[in-house]
């Protein structure tokens, strides 16, 4: 069983999204002991039971017992006690916020009645369970690994909730939804986006998107994928011995000369001129270190 606790300097978070996750866990194939099969919860955990040698979960939550398919999910909140129903071995994953969370979470309609749902495994769904894989293993290898987390958990319970439902998510508030883009396109910039399913994954029109977007942050969602595009490029300049070419490739620009146009327009130097001033380049740009 690997758990990770996502705090401290290494799990420091770029982006100001409340949604941080406190606890991560991957369970592949447990037995529990008699002693762990009966909890008490003290926080607000999403646990997902993947698969297991039985064919039906029959649990008991606050003494009511549950029997449903696997896959399923159970949404543990402070309180509630959950036994098991039997000692075979499970799959899982779950993740945890702390209880302040609880009030955004409520207000974001993201607190479902039921304690414990049967899952419909999406492409989206199962796509999203690898990523919180990967990311369990392969966590000290990656670029901002507290607020990429916070990005994964959210997706997957946004997805189950939208399964569920059946139709988008339309209940958060236009800004709501523009934060949850906004942690999204933090982590998925450099891939082929396209933005009309970014809207309506986010329960936006085209021209409702857009103009949503340029209320909360001042550009266009093209304008501040750029600045992301542009921003790992100077990291790669700093940390990185690769040449300028390669970096604006990789960028997604068609040659050195619009790359060095937009980066100067970006951080007022070129890239040369970054790469020349690296040693003390944190004070002018922290976000860059």
């Amino acid at each position: 069983m690997i758990i990770l606790t996502p705090q401290g300097e290494r799990f420091k978070r770029e982006t100001d999204f409340p949604l941080r996750v406190s606890g991560l866990y991957l369970c592949p194939r447990r037995r529990f002991t008699e002693q762990e099969q009966t909890v008490i919860y003290d926080k607000y955990e999403i646990t997902l039971r993947l698969d297991s040698d039985r064919s039906l979960c029959t649990d008991e939550i606050d003494g009511v017992p549950m029997q449903l398919p696997y896959p399923n999910v159970v949404f543990k909140t402070p309180g509630m006690k959950i036994r098991l129903g039997d000692g075979s071995p499970r799959e899982a994953i779950g993740f945890s916020y702390p209880l302040e969370v609880i009030d955004t979470l409520h207000g974001w309609n993201m607190l479902p009645p039921e304690p414990f749902l049967a899952l419909n495994m999406t492409p989206e769904l199962q796509r999203l369970i690898n990523e919180f894989r990967k990311f369990m293993i392969l966590h000290s290898e990656v670029d901002s690994p507290g607020d990429r987390i916070d990005s994964i958990c959210f997706g997957i319970l946004r997805e189950i909730l939208l399964n569920r439902r059946s139709v988008p998510n339309v209940r958060l508030r236009p800004e709501e939804r523009i934060a949850a883009a906004e942690s999204y396109l933090q982590h998925h910039f450099d891939e082929n986006i396209n933005l009309d399913e970014l809207a309506e994954r986010f329960g936006f029109s085209h021209s409702g998107f857009y103009q949503h977007w340029k209320r909360a942050k001042g550009s266009t969602p093209l304008q501040f994928i750029a600045g992301l595009k542009l921003k790992h490029a100077a990291k790669e300049l700093l940390h990185s011995r690769r040449s300028i070419a390669s970096i604006a490739q990789k960028a997604g620009f068609s040659g050195t000369t619009p790359f060095y146009r937009k980066f100067k327009e970006h951080f007022g130097m070129t890239p040369r001129e970054l790469r020349r001033l690296a040693p003390g380049i944190s004070e002018k740009f922290p976000e860059l270190s």
